[in-house]
Order: structure tokens, then C-alpha cells, then sequence
């Protein structure tokens, strides 16, 4: 049984990771070296057994439940979303002899308390629920071992092998762009990425022509760019640099224009990032707009519903679509998802679960994950929980219905989530210089 105790957490300064080896890949200039005793993910980790000795990605959920009652505890679940406790009670009223116990985490430090845990020997949750947009989790927690990845054989059937990759997906989300749909009538007013930093002055590098005049036609709000979810972005469109290339030739008929390497400052083990990348010239060119950064989604939102200063542009995510006319009527705003972008419109920010490593309830860790994704034939749990506005089934045999638009018309990218880390520190670092010289 776990004791009852108060966690206080300190904020941990996160340390630039050191470069390990050079990339001829040109999306980024370091790779992390993995633990000789990384992991196995992916499809091929399906037919593993653990560590432990069982095989638990082939038991029955009937068969995780009497594992269940012989471990006796409360099955703890750290979550950064309400949608794991709701999910929570849907399973307890089904086993109302095991317990669950719900714990609201902060996406920004959840993977430092779980990490610290362990490092402690005092391992205080048995599922970890989080988006992992950077790629830290798997990274850091899934490749050494702190987190286990469940994968149920008969669940994994119906979901896509790339999404298993980096762990046990729950449903597909993604970080839009939003316009203002009175402004734009006609639907989304952007073809590609291109045209976000559209007014850019390459003889000044800037948004000012020679004679000083402003050159920049979109208003930009945005959460901080260098939260996970953002940065992240940006480093998946740094690591698909190429793609970015050929849009922009595509797009206007000649070579793209590098001007940002004279505004590198690479120190090995610190910063750096590649010379002669699109991905690059574009989160740039991006760093010397004039933008607004809001504390929230939902005042990113209203203030592309506001537009008071003409055509404008917001980041935050797709959930904040229940703002709209289209979820509440004359006293929603006027703001729309951009979707179809070129090459893509963001990653698939997929939401995972993870049985934590040295956990008190391993069979009861399992048992609530299959129940979350709906057990062997999708209706045996609670998957339709996350059945919501700009959430996506992961599961090719449940279609979610309110998620507002097809999965295939968004445009969504599957992250590289290797390369996607080794830029993550970078492009923070990067954003922080260029734009504050701006």
C-alpha cells in the first residue's frame, strides 16, 4: 500500500543537451545515444514479455482484474487531463473492489515528479497519462525504463503500427493555427506555412523595408513558444526542412532565400542548430515577427475573434474550438481551426498512457489502460470519454463524432520524435536569442 504523503515540487532548470555525434541528416545537428538496455517499443514490443517474467501485452482483461485483487492496492493515476478521471469512475463502478485514486498533474513537471520518484525508490503512481509533444517522455522516461509501455495485443491490432512507435497512444490531438471566420468568409486564408511569415524583407531581414514601414501582414498571438507543445512544432518543421524547401519553390516558383546563418550563434553543447535548412529560415523568419504572446488559450482565441488590428493569426490548441459560434452559438467567437496547411498543418500530438516502472499495482496499471482504450472489441470501457472537439480515435474500429472534422482533412504529420528531442532544446534557446534581438 502506498503512504499517504505531500509532494512539494520545485521547478528544475532543464540543462541543454551536450551534442553526442554529428547528422548528415540536415533537420538536426545532434542525435541522442540511447541505453544499451533501452526499451523495446513499437510493434516488435508486442510478442515481449516483460521484465517481470509475464506476459502481459496477451492476458484477458478478466485475467489483469484477478491479478488485480491479489495486489490489493489503489491504483494511482497521474494525469495532466480530467478525461483519466473520468475515466476513473467508469472503471471503478465496473470493479468496485479495486480502488483508483486520481491525481491532477502539470504537464511541465509531471515527468520530473515521476523521474524523481524513482530516482527516490518512493514510486508513488502506477499510470502515467501525458502528451508527449517533445519527445521527453520517451526519451527520458520510456528508453530508460522509469515508465513501461503496455501494449494489449488484441487493442494494438486496430491501431496504426507508426502511432505505436513511441508508446500506447490514447486518441490524436493536434496544436492549430486559428483565424477569424468573419474576417474570412471564404474559409481558411492560408495555403501553407509560408504564408504566416508573408511580408518578410530579405535585404533588411526584417519586417520593415528599407524605409522603415512595417511589412508584416499577419497579427500573430500565441502561447509561449517555447512550452512543449510549440517548440515542438517548430523542431518537427526543422526536421522536415526539406519538404518546407519544396513548398516554398512550389509555392513561388524559385529557390528559397537562406538569410538566417549569419544570425547563428551555435555553441556546441548549448545551441545549435543546422545552417541552410527551410525549417530553420522559417522558425527565423518567424522569431522577427511583431507577436503577442497571451497566457492562455482562451484569450488567444478571443483575440483572433477581436482582430482589431487586421489580419490575424493565433497558436493554441484545439480544444479551444468550444469557443466558436459553431459550439456555442451567437455567444461563441467568430475563429476556425486552419487546416490543410502545405506540407502539413501540425504533428499528431497524441496523448499516451504508461504503467510507471516498480509500480505497486502493475496488473491494476494494465487493467485501467485497456479499460481507457475500450478493451478487445472497443466498447468494453470507457473510450468514448475522449470523444470531444479536436480529439481523434486512434482505433480503426471507433469512429469518434465530435471531433469536427475527418482526421485525413486536418493534415497531420507523425512526429519523429528522436530527431523532434534533438532540436527541442535548440530551437528554445534559439527563440529566446532571436527574439529578443528582434
Amino acid at each position: 500500500m502506498k503512504k499517504s504523503v505531500a509532494i512539494l515540487l520545485s521547478v528544475l532548470m532543464l540543462a541543454s543537451l551536450a551534442a553526442c555525434s554529428s547528422s548528415s541528416d540536415p533537420g538536426t545537428v545532434s542525435t541522442e545515444v540511447q541505453p544499451e538496455d533501452a526499451q523495446k517499443t513499437g510493434v516488435e514490443a508486442i510478442d515481449t514479455v516483460g521484465a517481470d517474467g509475464i506476459d502481459w501485452n496477451h492476458m484477458s482483461a478478466d485475467e489483469l482484474y484477478e491479478m488485480a485483487k491479489a495486489e490489493g492496492g489503489t491504483i494511482t493515476i497521474y494525469s495532466t487531463s480530467t478525461d483519466a478521471d473520468t475515466a476513473r469512475k467508469y472503471i471503478r463502478d465496473v470493479y468496485p473492489d479495486l480502488n483508483f485514486e486520481f491525481i491532477s498533474c502539470d504537464t511541465d513537471t509531471v515527468k520530473d515528479k515521476v523521474e524523481m520518484e524513482a530516482d527516490s525508490g518512493n514510486v508513488m503512481a502506477d499510470v502515467l497519462m501525458v502528451k508527449d509533444a517533445s519527445g521527453e517522455i520517451y526519451n527520458e522516461l520510456v528508453l530508460y525504463n522509469v515508465v513501461d509501455v503496455y501494449y494489449p495485443a488484441d487493442i494494438c491490432e486496430h491501431i496504426d503500427p507508426k502511432l505505436l512507435q513511441y508508446g500506447m497512444p490514447l486518441y490524436s490531438t493536434f496544436n492549430p493555427w486559428f483565424y477569424n471566420t468573419r474576417m474570412f468568409p471564404d474559409g481558411v486564408p492560408i495555403e501553407s506555412w509560408w504564408d504566416i511569415v508573408e511580408g518578410y524583407n530579405e535585404e533588411t531581414q526584417s519586417y520593415k523595408d528599407a524605409s522603415g514601414k512595417s511589412t508584416q501582414k499577419w497579427t500573430i498571438y500565441s502561447k509561449g513558444i517555447t512550452s512543449p507543445s510549440y517548440a515542438a512544432l517548430w523542431s518537427q518543421l526543422i526536421v522536415d526542412g526539406d519538404a518546407l524547401a519544396e513548398q516554398y519553390k512550389a509555392q513561388y516558383g524559385k529557390d528559397l532565400t537562406i538569410t538566417y546563418n549569419g544570425h547563428l550563434k551555435n555553441t556546441p553543447g548549448v545551441m545549435e542548430l543546422p545552417e541552410n535548412n527551410a525549417g530553420v529560415e522559417l522558425f527565423w523568419r518567424f522569431s522577427q515577427m511583431l507577436i503577442t504572446p497571451l497566457a492562455d488559450g482562451d484569450a488567444v482565441v478571443e483575440a483572433v475573434h477581436d482582430s482589431v488590428n487586421g489580419p490575424t493569426l493565433g497558436l493554441c490548441s484545439a480544444s479551444k474550438l468550444d469557443n466558436s459560434k459553431q459550439s456555442m452559438g451567437e455567444n461563441g467567437f467568430d475563429i476556425a481551426w486552419v487546416t490543410g496547411l502545405k506540407p502539413y498543418t501540425a504533428q499528431n500530438s497524441a496523448s499516451y498512457s504508461y504503467v510507471v516502472t516498480g509500480c505497486d499495482n502493475p496488473a491494476g496499471a494494465r487493467l485501467f489502460i485497456n479499460f481507457m482504450m475500450g478493451g478487445s472489441d472497443g466498447q468494453s470501457g470507457c473510450y468514448q470519454v475522449f470523444d470531444k472537439l479536436g480529439h481523434w480515435s486512434v482505433r480503426d474500429d471507433v469512429t469518434y463524432q465530435k471531433s469536427g472534422i475527418a482526421f485525413e482533412d486536418v493534415g497531420l504529420t507523425a512526429p519523429d520524435y528522436k530527431q523532434v528531442y534533438a532540436n527541442y532544446p535548440n530551437v528554445k534557446t534559439y527563440w529566446n536569442l532571436w527574439n529578443s534581438t528582434r
